[in-house]
């Protein structure tokens, strides 16, 4: 009996050799807050703006727009905008049509000609 040491118990060897991985990470962490962080990769930042570039495209999903507009989608926007763009309309087809509906009015006393209408035109013109 007297040839028997103490050994070393393993859950203490364990123990040991946790504290000195938790020691090691705790001074590499150390290290790592001590220096400045980097924003991230320089490839990625764009060097300079201009008219032509175009941002990432944005790939996402129709229920993304309920929340990025969820004033346009709940109807709380001001209508301005979209009464200008009827009143653009309307006043494209103005343009358009309103002087032939005038000079038919002038000519022949209707805004619009009769359907299979006779013209004034004769056979003979031709």
């Amino acid at each position: 009996q007297a040839f028997l040491a103490p050994a070393i118990s393993t859950p203490t060897c364990f123990a040991v050799a946790a504290m000195a991985l938790l020691r090691a990470a705790a001074s590499l962490a150390a290290r790592r807050a001590a220096r400045p962080a980097l924003v991230g990769p320089l490839r990625l930042q764009p060097q300079s703006r201009a008219l032509a570039t175009r941002s990432a495209p944005r790939l996402g999903h129709n229920l993304e727009d309920h929340y990025d507009m969820a004033e346009f989608m709940c109807k709380m926007h001001h209508p301005l905008g979209e009464y200008m763009i009827w009143g653009c309309m309307l006043s494209m087809f103005a343009v358009t049509f309103g002087p032939m509906m005038h000079s038919n009015y002038y000519f022949t006393g209707r805004f619009l000609p009769k359907d299979q209408g006779n013209t004034q035109l004769c056979d003979d013109s031709w």
